[in-house]
């Protein structure tokens, strides 16, 4: 499981791994000053594009600067289904809390559908999130004084969408993943694999451009693991939503055309697999 901090705002927190060494994090500094300088693509098929991505925190732990995402370059397009790997501190969470505007990168610009963070203000990026974005996360958040509809339903109840349409998306969303004769239960009257499906919804009952997952099937058996995944490729191609997902695991890797290797905050790979050993 992995060890880097929960995948919501918490700067300067965390273990993140990195250099803590000054002439390294003067180094790194110096480089940004010939990648940083991209600017963001106007290209409408872009759901993300992330350029000279830096981040620094101080770490209280380790007396120093800690460099969490050295110099990160990366694009996603619409109806990409992409996987951020990498061991425990290597960025990923980092990377997923600056996509959707829950952290500033220290340098570097960020773009998520066609709006540029770094120009934004915290209340344009939290209607950015409400709006057009999703987010699943491992430890499920749900709400356990509420039923499965009534925690599907809080995006739409944010959104001041009327109740004939909640109902009737709320209805759709849980039908997607299979919960419809679990509407009225509470969490804690599900099976992890049960509590992960009902977050699903809740992330995708708005219909979002984006869903950002932080090892989605992390407290999850084989069977579910491949079960939500199945749920999630569907929503992919139906939906043409587009999903990041920040993992380790190999059971969702098996399921994407497209998987980003992140070490020490840079990208060392990004692979293109033209037939993902599972099918969705």
């Amino acid at each position: 499981m992995s060890k880097e901090k929960p995948f919501e705002h918490t700067v300067g927190q965390g273990k993140q791994s990195g250099d803590t060494e000054e002439e390294m994090l003067n180094e790194d500094m110096n480089f940004k000053n010939t990648q940083i300088k991209k600017s963001i693509s106007p290209d409408k098929n872009e759901i993300l594009n992330a350029s000279g991505l830096y981040h620094v925190y101080e770490s209280k732990a380790l007396e120093g600067n800690v460099v969490a995402l050295r110099g990160l370059h990366v694009s996603v397009n619409k109806g990409e289904a992409v996987a951020v790997v990498g061991p425990s501190g290597s960025g990923k969470t980092t990377l997923l809390n600056i996509i959707g505007g829950l952290d500033s990168p220290t340098e570097g610009r960020v773009s998520v559908l066609g709006q540029a963070l770094n120009d934004t203000s915290h209340g344009e990026r939290a209607r950015l999130r409400r709006k057009h974005m999703g987010f699943i996360f491992q430890s499920y958040n749900l709400l356990p004084v509420y039923t499965v509809f009534e925690n599907v339903e809080l995006p739409l109840i944010l959104n001041k969408i009327d109740h004939q349409e909640r109902e009737e998306k709320v209805t759709q969303a849980i039908e997607w993943v299979g919960l419809s004769n679990k509407r009225n239960s509470r969490p804690a009257m599900l099976s992890g694999g049960e509590c992960q499906r009902t977050a699903i919804a809740r992330a995708i009952v708005h219909q979002p451009a984006l869903v950002l997952a932080d090892e989605p099937t992390a407290n999850l058996d084989a069977e579910n693991s491949h079960h939500i995944m199945k749920i999630l490729s569907n929503l992919n191609q139906e939906m043409s939503t587009s999903f990041i997902f920040a993992t380790h695991d190999e059971k969702i890797m098996a399921y994407l055309r497209r998987i980003i290797h992140l070490e020490d905050g840079q990208i060392t790979e990004d692979e293109k697999i033209e037939n993902p050993k599972a099918s969705a």
